[in-house]
């Protein structure tokens, strides 16, 4: 029974997406970009990010591009989902440009 049991835990296991390794850069980045995002929003605590997080890409100057997903309560307590696409420098610290749009 123990054996069964340890077969299934496995199999559940094994089926689990395996997620490309994240650096210690793009999870700074990232964590800049999210800081900026709930710094500028309405309601700090109405924040929440969705989806699985997406890679982080570097441009032409050697500056990260970070793509996050996230709803947030307006003025009157509605939730929207929006996309950011903030822009950090190259060691991850510093918000160079975001750009925030509506998403559907």
């Amino acid at each position: 029974m123990k054996r069964i049991l340890f077969i299934v835990a496995l199999a559940l296991t094994a089926c689990g997406k395996t997620a490309a390794p994240v650096s210690a850069l793009d999870t700074a980045a990232r964590r800049t970009c999210m800081d900026t995002i709930e710094s500028r929003a309405i309601n700090r605590k109405s924040v929440a990010y969705l989806g699985d997080p997406a890679p982080v890409g570097k441009n032409a100057k050697g500056q990260l591009d970070v793509p996050v997903k996230f709803s947030a309560k307006n003025e009157i307590g509605m939730a929207t989902s929006m996309m950011a696409h903030c822009t950090v420098s190259p060691d991850g610290k510093t918000l160079v440009d975001v750009a925030v749009k509506e998403s559907r």
